[in-house]
């Protein structure tokens, strides 16, 4: 996200850390050293992926979880307040989730879908691209449509592909975008109009594995009524999905 968002933030974190062996962050004032935390998640360095991340990644794990531990005692989820922390200022300061944190049930599921249309679709959003690229949180389904579990990607871009279908253009950091996620939800990788490294998914097949993303309050262009029968389309494929047992 930096190399899109804030390149020479990536490049004053790579200095910090082949000078110091450390990386600063701060966390809502509070200054954060990874040379003073606890181990992260990581215990080996990632071999498997750029030199960039195999620098960074294992500083960037243990603030991660540091800021992780700062939000314990909250009771909605973390990434409300860690994700504009950790990532930048270009994060939506707004915060949407699908699912209720205490009881894992569907909440306000509607205003999350229309609300998503009217943020990142061009039709509906007045024509605005996406200008930063945005963390967001994906439900992550087997091939037979099961949840498996929640899966953080970067929201890229919102585009037409070469066939005239409204696609979402993302990020998956699991080396692995090409996935089969159940009742014909399958990311394309290539094909599609993705540039190199991106994964794609039809906008209403994303959404409706979508749990979690961020907004701003700068609405700004002439927006269209909503799509109500896409909207059925993108409640049906969740509730047939990740969320078939999260209706209270």
């Amino acid at each position: 996200m930096w190399a899109y968002n804030d390149p020479d933030y990536l490049l004053n974190c790579i200095v910090q850390v082949a000078c110091n062996t450390s990386l600063r962050m701060h966390f809502e004032g509070k200054t954060l050293d990874s040379h003073t935390l606890l181990q992260g998640l990581s215990t080996a360095l990632p071999f498997d992926t750029d030199p960039v991340s195999v620098v960074l990644v294992p500083h960037l794990d243990k603030l991660y979880i540091e800021m992780g531990r700062c939000c314990v005692s909250r009771e909605q989820d973390p990434h409300k307040w860690i994700n504009p922390e950790f990532h930048g200022w270009y994060v939506g300061r707004e915060f949407m989730i699908a699912v209720d944190v205490k009881t894992g049930l569907l909440k306000d599921f509607d205003c999350f879908i229309e609300r998503f249309y009217r943020s990142y679709h061009p039709l509906y959003n007045g024509n605005i691209p996406v200008i930063h690229p945005q963390p967001v949180g994906i439900a992550v389904t087997s091939s037979q449509g099961r949840f498996i579990g929640w899966h953080a990607v970067t929201l890229i871009r919102v585009a037409f592909d070469q066939d005239n279908v409204m696609r979402v253009y993302f990020y998956n950091p699991n080396n692995d975008s090409g996935q089969d996620w159940g009742n014909e939800v399958v990311v394309s990788t290539q094909g599609k109009g993705e540039q190199y490294g991106e994964a794609s998914l039809p906008f209403e097949q994303f959404l409706s594995r979508l749990y979690l993303y961020h907004d701003d309050t700068i609405q700004v262009g002439i927006k269209s009524s909503l799509p109500d029968e896409a909207i059925a389309d993108v409640k049906r494929m969740a509730l047939t999905s990740w969320a078939a047992d999260r209706i209270g």
